[in-house]
């Protein structure tokens, strides 16, 4: 079953990176507005403002969404790496978010939940607060390295806590 968990989260973290990679190609070119691009369907404020987090913590003034804005505007979109990742992010990322953040309004109970949900991985990218991210090479190592550990928090941490009490049952 570990091992099965293992090569799981190396396909997800691959396919992650090679379609944010592929999608990404024309926001590489150093236009910070590109990261958006492809999706005019989409309300602006919608676009700026990180709807699930905006609606979970009640305003887009809230310090964990602006913590959020400020990664991606002064840290990610810097780079053309990070300008990539963002650009693919923004297409997977935008296609469900709305939905989410209408649930949210819609259902209290919803919302705590999703907001639960999200700190573990708001508190992990506000590590890219204390780390100095001036170089394509450093954007790309703090940005697996925080892939993967998200992807342990979220996945195979609660995959091998069950995995762990089946066996012992």
């Amino acid at each position: 079953m570990g091992k099965r968990v293992i090569i799981f989260s190396s396909i997800l973290f691959s396919v992650i990176f090679l379609f944010s990679i592929n999608f990404g190609e024309a926001s590489a070119q150093g236009d910070e507005n590109k990261a958006f691009e492809g999706l005019e369907g989409i309300d602006q404020a919608y676009r700026e403002n990180c709807v699930i987090a905006t609606a979970s913590y009640g305003s887009p003034m809230a310090k964990e969404v602006q913590m959020l804005r400020e990664i991606r505007d002064n840290q990610l979109l810097q780079t053309q790496s990070g300008s990539a990742f963002m650009s693919g992010f923004n297409t997977v990322y935008y296609s469900f978010a709305p939905t989410i953040a209408q649930w949210e309004q819609e259902n209290p109970a919803f919302k705590e939940i999703v907001k639960i949900t999200i700190t573990p991985l708001i508190t992990s990218l506000s590590l890219l607060n204390h780390v100095s991210m001036d170089s394509e090479a450093e954007v790309l190592g703090y940005g697996i390295s925080l892939i993967l550990l998200n992807i342990g928090m979220y996945f195979v941490a609660p995959v091998t806590v069950v995995w762990q009490v089946k066996k012992r049952i």
